[in-house]
């Protein structure tokens, strides 16, 4: 899952044999789960930088 994120947040898309690994241990329904958490967090961290946002630490 971790490798799934990696590619997603910094190719913006996943190589066929890492979604064929992922179909082994996810149903559709997970895997799009997954998809939405990564893109929700990206989405975040962008409009948190593009904004200069000072997180609490």
């Amino acid at each position: 899952m971790l490798r799934y994120a990696e590619q997603l947040t910094t190719l913006a898309a996943v190589d066929e044999a890492l979604h064929a690994e992922l179909r082994r241990h996810l149903s559709d329904r997970g895997i799009v789960e997954l998809a939405a958490t990564v893109a929700t967090a990206n989405f975040t961290n962008r409009i948190n930088g593009a904004l200069a946002v000072d997180l609490e630490r």
